[in-house]
């Protein structure tokens, strides 16, 4: 009877996890590279052709730094490509064409790459465009949460687990606006650098559950102050 008693006390105070308990609040900036180990064609276009398009690259070098700045430098077929997201504004430049762009996202936000991508959920995110529904805590005690931007006519939705202690997502489903699963994403052996985890594994499988590629991450450089220069447009 006391046990009981003490379960229903315990579950009528239960406050279940906002999106702060799953956002990594310790990181200011991030640089690291990422290269491709494994890259099936046929599965990755099974996703869509410009995320398999992403796979050609031959390695990435990523710069990150709050709020919202992103810097992508990369080699595709032999040409280097860089491009910025700076608030609302991506910029393109790929020098060997001579060409340079810059579009307003603000309201694309699946246009919008982040640290969502590689396992982060960062405080700019959840001010900006993100909202998140908590869901169920899992059986290894990871935070389910539905995750979705902000613009009301964008209706892309994130299944997340998140680990409560390390603050980085260990599993990614995407679903796209009719509902549709896409892709699922794994993150694994994360490092920790300067209080931050960071996932240093990604696994990716099309709606099938077929493999489609997996990405390795290394050189994490966390907080080094990365001055904002990096990010000019």
């Amino acid at each position: 009877m006391l046990k009981g008693l003490t379960l229903l006390l315990t579950l009528g105070t239960f406050s279940p996890p906002t999106l702060d308990d799953i956002v990594c609040s310790k990181l200011e900036d991030l640089s690291f590279t990422a290269n491709i180990e494994t890259a099936i064609r046929k599965e990755l276009k099974k996703i869509n052709k410009d995320f398999a398009f992403s796979y050609e690259a031959e390695g990435i070098r990523v710069l990150y730094k709050e709020p919202l700045k992103l810097k992508v430098s990369t080699i595709y077929n032999g040409q280097e490509a860089v491009y910025v997201i700076k608030g609302d504004t991506k910029y393109y430049h790929v020098p060997r064409l001579k060409l340079k762009r810059k579009d307003n996202i603000a309201e694309e936000p699946g246009k919008r790459q982040t640290l969502l991508d590689f396992g982060l959920i960062t405080k700019s995110m959840k001010e900006s465009f993100l909202t998140g529904n908590y869901v169920r805590t899992d059986s290894e005690g990871y935070y389910v949460f539905d995750l979705r931007y902000q613009y009301k006519k964008d209706y892309t939705r994130f299944r997340v687990w998140v680990d409560p202690q390390k603050k980085y997502t260990v599993k990614r489903m995407w679903y796209n606006q009719h509902g549709e699963l896409m892709a699922t994403f794994e993150y694994s052996e994360p490092v920790h650098v300067n209080s931050v985890w960071f996932p240093t594994k990604i696994v990716v499988k099309n709606a099938e559950g077929k493999l489609a590629g997996i990405s390795r991450i290394s050189n994490v450089k966390v907080n080094t102050g990365i001055p904002d220069s990096e990010f000019s447009l």
